[in-house]
């Protein structure tokens, strides 16, 4: 994994989370401060990625800057939260709707939506790479989603505890590796929910999922049990424009272009 420059954008205009929170400057820099020191720390010491993370306008975007911008909800996608994609350029960008956050810096809140966003796209840029178990599944390389629900705080200069999001380690990928298979279990904070084994989804009671496609036939081509395992918060028919759906419709596209070649 690469360097890469975060700029957070608030584009809300004054919109609140569920419990009646608004963004501010100070706290998207609390976010990306708690969020860059996830990166460069812990997750650098597993995956090797290092990120700068700061608070900007739309109109003041740095050339190699990916922009996150935080807006109420998302007009031609109703119910989606947050998601990372790539726009026509090639160009990683991700979104999040604060009005479907609990809070700001909570377990449920904008804090961990940016966590989780920028860790996926650090995993996987273009939202399109998929994990082979070698038993015929394929699994989206998501680096969140098995223990999306499991948060842990990172403080602040200042003392503020911002929550951020649980995430993978390598022997999650591997097929027949020995755990820990995600980062709070191996460094045993109170939450953690491990995953039984590598690539499975960790007990989650209405949070924790994946995207998986079945692999066969002689041709190795996408079979059409495509489908999500575990529960997503957001329920089990995600909107168009969120990742999972992206996943899903790209795999359909795979498929179909298999069975008719």
């Amino acid at each position: 994994m690469n360097a890469f420059k975060w700029v957070l954008i608030d584009s809300t205009k004054g919109a609140a989370t569920q419990d009646g929170s608004k963004l501010s400057p100070a706290v998207l820099n609390q976010i990306a401060e708690a969020v860059q020191a996830q990166v460069n720390q812990e997750f650098a010491a597993e995956w090797g990625a290092q990120a700068t993370i700061r608070v900007g306008t739309a109109d003041k975007i740095q050339p190699g800057e990916w922009a996150y911008g935080f807006v109420s909800t998302l007009p031609d996608a109703p119910g989606a939260s947050a998601y990372h994609d790539i726009n026509k350029k090639g160009v990683p960008f991700a979104l999040c709707a604060v009005t479907t956050c609990g809070s700001l810096l909570g377990p449920t809140g904008v804090s961990v939506d940016a966590s989780h966003e920028i860790l996926e796209t650090a995993g996987d840029e273009g939202a399109n790479q998929f994990a082979n178990d070698n038993k015929g599944t394929m699994h989206a390389l998501e680096m969140c989603d098995a223990v999306e629900v499991q948060t842990y705080g990172k403080t602040c200069k200042d003392g503020t505890v911002v929550q951020v999001s649980n995430w993978l380690l390598r022997a999650w990928f591997a097929p027949g590796a020995a755990g820990p298979y995600d980062y709070m279990s191996s460094a045993k904070l109170v939450g953690a929910v491990a995953p039984a084994g590598p690539l499975q989804t960790a007990a989650g009671h209405g949070g924790n999922y994946q995207i998986i496609s079945k692999w066969g036939g002689d041709k190795q081509v996408f079979a059409a049990a495509s489908h999500i395992v575990g529960t997503r918060r957001k329920g089990d028919d995600p909107n168009w424009s969120s990742r999972a759906a992206r996943r899903l419709k790209e795999i359909e596209k795979m498929d179909q272009l298999a069975r008719a070649s």
